[in-house]
């Protein structure tokens, strides 16, 4: 299902909400291709996912320096308060009307430990391995909207998009249910299917992501993609066309996605051998 303007509603008030404090989140997840392309003014070929998650990435210690909390603001906005874990529990934040929950990721850093991190009083966030490539590769997009009930004027961080591809990429292997991955591949699809400009930008910016990071990072990054692509009938083409809603028939369309894939791997190979 495509992405609604109810949709869009929920997540420019939790924006607008958290005004204070946009020029240290990022966000991440599905959001991001919609908000290049309506906002980033980046092509695509496919139609955007649905998802009332909106996902923020923060650092591991947030500042008040006078600003309310994020707790404080989400709270009086009305948004209702949900705990998960048991130790440390993670907060997620949910809005009913129009429908949206909000969560918080943080870096692992380290050994993995702790499912979550208190980055403020009143908020922790689940930390993720691989979240620093997210919030140290960015860029700034505006946002002006006039909506029902809602005017809004935002400069907004968003990964860029190698940074979210490599980062989705990373991730595979420890995603779960299937449903989750199958987006993630779709969203890594919608991105390098957009323009061959795009795509090549992206193969640049993973080949200086990988000399910034841990070298072990790129052959996992390949192995995932490896793993889910390796022939048209394999699993990675399977997942991504339950995710797909245009006009190509599936057994076209898994062997459209399985070729790109294929290509996508051999030119990172080829970049990674220089």
């Amino acid at each position: 299902m495509e992405v609604s303007g109810t949709d869009l509603i929920a997540l420019l008030r939790t924006l607008e909400v958290l005004k204070p404090y946009l020029n240290e989140i990022v966000v991440v997840g599905g959001w991001v291709p919609f908000l290049y392309r309506k906002y980033g003014e980046l092509p695509s070929h496919h139609l955007s996912i649905r998802t009332m998650d909106i996902d923020l990435a923060v650092p591991r210690k947030l500042d008040e320096c006078g600003r309310p909390t994020i707790d404080d603001l989400l709270s009086r906005a009305g948004y209702a308060v949900d705990f998960y874990g048991a130790e440390i529990s993670i907060v997620k934040y949910r809005l009913d009307f129009p429908a949206a929950k909000v969560e918080f990721i943080t870096p692992e850093v380290g050994r993995p430990g702790k499912v979550s991190v208190k980055v403020q009083q009143g908020l922790t966030a689940q930390a993720l391995r691989y979240v620093q490539i997210l919030l140290e590769n960015t860029a700034e997009i505006r946002i002006t909207e006039t909506l029902p009930d809602l005017d809004v004027d935002l400069i907004v961080r968003l990964p860029s998009p190698g940074a979210f591809v490599y980062q989705k990429g990373l991730t595979l292997s420890r995603r779960h249910p299937k449903d989750k991955v199958s987006k993630d591949l779709y969203y890594i699809f919608d991105f390098l299917d957009s323009s061959i400009e795009l795509r090549n930008s992206i193969l640049i910016d993973i080949d200086s992501l990988r000399g910034r990071y841990a070298t072990s990072w790129v052959r996992t990054f390949l192995g995932n993609l490896e793993r889910y692509f390796p022939e048209e009938n394999a699993e990675g083409p399977a997942l991504i066309a339950t995710q797909y809603t245009g006009p190509m028939n599936v057994a076209t369309f898994r062997n459209y996605t399985h070729r790109l894939f294929r290509y996508v791997i051999r030119d990172l190979y080829a970049i990674a051998a220089q």
